[in-house]
């Protein structure tokens, strides 16, 4: 009887193209729907959110029982402060949407996904079709905000690439800080080197006036909306995992079986 040798354990998913068009179609439409939604929130300072907490805890102070309330503000004689102004502005969450999109989809799907968002945002007005909030077109470049979206196309896929191997915790926080890193250091190196390259840039013996202007750039565009994207970044790969595993089931259905059990001494 020949000698049978065993063999090699082997496990591969063959790809479903159109389950992959699919869900590179989702992801698309998610930051399409992004770039439109805008939600009225603190100004994320330490000031204005303190006020906004304190707020918040004198209106909760209010619903409870006059025993509790007298107790709580004699603990806590601040409570009794009357309530403080509180400024707000508008926030976009698509840098979140943007890391989860490279999450969900993984590197590639998922920098195709933004790549076409990118483009299609660029192009689309001349068909009718607006992508951007702020309108888009072929003469978006010249936008502060233009550099973020590049950032975005690099954090989907930074974010798919550095959770592609598994789905650790440790994978999941550094997938977020590197895509936050992706979209603002992107973004703040284009509105630097836009501004440059207009010119702007201060001669000797004249004044600086494009320092103020890219201090409010900063503001608008980094430091107030850089806590709320990490927040909601985590909110989104931490409930992420199910919209993954769908992906991955309708990009990859076929699952082979794996290898036989390997034959017995005795019938060797």
């Amino acid at each position: 009887m020949p000698l049978v040798l065993p063999t090699k354990l082997r496990k591969f998913r063959r790809k479903s193209l159109i389950g992959q068009i699919v869900v590179t179609l989702l992801g698309l439409e998610l930051l399409f729907m992004s770039s439109f939604i805008s939600l009225t929130l603190p100004t994320a300072t330490s000031s204005n959110l303190s006020n906004y907490f304190h707020n918040r805890a004198i209106v909760v102070l209010s619903h409870l029982p006059d025993s509790w309330r007298e107790e709580l503000t004699e603990k806590y004689p601040n409570l009794a402060e009357p309530r403080k102004d509180v400024s707000y502005s508008l926030y976009c969450p698509q840098c979140p949407v943007a890391i989860f999109a490279g999450y969900m989809l993984g590197p590639l799907l998922g920098l195709i996904a933004a790549s076409m968002f990118f483009a299609l945002g660029m192009v689309g007005p001349l068909f009718g079709l607006y992508l951007f909030a702020g309108g888009g077109g072929l003469g978006y470049y010249g936008q502060p905000g233009c550099g973020y979206l590049i950032g975005m196309v690099a954090a989907s896929w930074v974010a798919g690439r550095v959770t592609a191997p598994d789905r650790t915790s440790i994978r999941q926080l550094l997938a977020i800080v590197a895509g936050l890193g992706a979209v603002h250091v992107t973004g703040l190196t284009y509105l630097t080197a836009l501004f440059a390259l207009r010119g702007a840039l201060p001669v000797a013996g004249t004044e600086p006036d494009w320092h103020d202007w890219i201090a409010e750039q900063v503001r608008n565009l980094s430091v107030y909306p850089l806590p709320y994207d990490a927040l909601f970044s985590l909110l989104l790969v931490g409930l992420g995992f199910p919209f993954r595993w769908l992906v991955n089931t309708l990009t990859a259905p076929d699952i082979a079986l794996k290898a036989k059990v390997q034959p017995r001494l005795e019938d060797i």
